[in-house]
């Protein structure tokens, strides 16, 4: 019998980078978003579209980075 692999194939692994990229572009626009909407509730200054787009950002580069260490765990694993 042959053995399986236990090496991520080609495809997972561009899946993974593929979909951390839309994470980051979603984590992004929903931060823009939700800033705009609390801006347009509480009369706010313009400055809340780039924070709220800032802390989108952010919050999506940490999602990223844990799903990529997860992802590496898994290969080494």
């Amino acid at each position: 019998m042959k053995e399986q692999k236990d090496e991520a194939g080609l495809g997972r692994t561009a899946l993974v980078i593929g979909s951390a990229g839309t994470l980051l572009a979603a984590y992004i626009i929903i931060g823009f978003f939700a800033a705009r909407w609390l801006q347009n509730q509480m009369d706010g200054p313009k400055s809340w579209l780039a924070i709220g787009t800032i802390t989108g950002m952010l919050l999506g580069i940490v999602n990223v980075v844990l799903l990529i260490k997860k992802f590496l765990g898994e290969q080494n694993g």
